[in-house]
């Protein structure tokens, strides 16, 4: 890949990625009755917030230098010598390729291949290991089947408790 694609999908296509998704899941929950937009939006919740979790205690638990540090080739982009592990980027990107599968699956493809480009050009502009950004996928992945064992039980829980007038389809 070009230096200057290379670059830019590291440091700036996660930005056109939250973007995108934000209007496609808008368009998708739109539809959908309003009970089922609470049942999705319970399961994001618990995704984003398991996701971010496990990645504060893998970060804490396991440290992986960034490979300018190592190897002292220079990084594409300038960055803080901190641990790599796990990659902030890939994370997001998966959070919001999990989400796009909560809603409709076959919308998530896409931003499959975007979190996929992200995740390449992240090791590519030499500031991840592939392990890194691997690691963030399967945080991200572990929250999402905990989301959809958790979920239903407690939408169901929510749900007496939101305002009827909400509900109303």
């Amino acid at each position: 890949m070009p230096k200057e694609l290379t670059i830019f999908a590291a440091s700036d296509l996660i930005y056109i990625t939250v973007a995108l998704a934000a209007v496609a899941l808008a368009a998708l929950l739109w539809r959908r009755p309003r009970r089922s937009a609470l049942r999705w939006a319970v399961a994001a919740v618990i995704v984003l917030v398991l996701s971010l979790v496990f990645s504060r205690i893998g970060g804490a638990i396991y440290n992986d230098p960034r490979p300018f540090t190592t190897s002292h080739v220079p990084p594409l982009i300038a960055h803080a010598p901190d641990n790599g592990f796990p990659s902030d980027h890939a994370l997001l990107a998966a959070a919001i390729v999990a989400l796009m599968l909560l809603a409709d699956p076959f919308s998530a493809v896409p931003f499959a291949v975007l979190a996929v480009l992200i995740d390449w050009a992240r090791v590519g502009a030499g500031l991840h290991h592939v392990g890194d950004v691997a690691g963030s996928s399967l945080m991200v992945a572990a929250a999402l089947l905990i989301a959809v064992a958790v979920a239903p039980w407690l939408a169901a829980a929510i749900t007496p408790r939101v305002p009827a007038a909400w509900l109303r389809d």
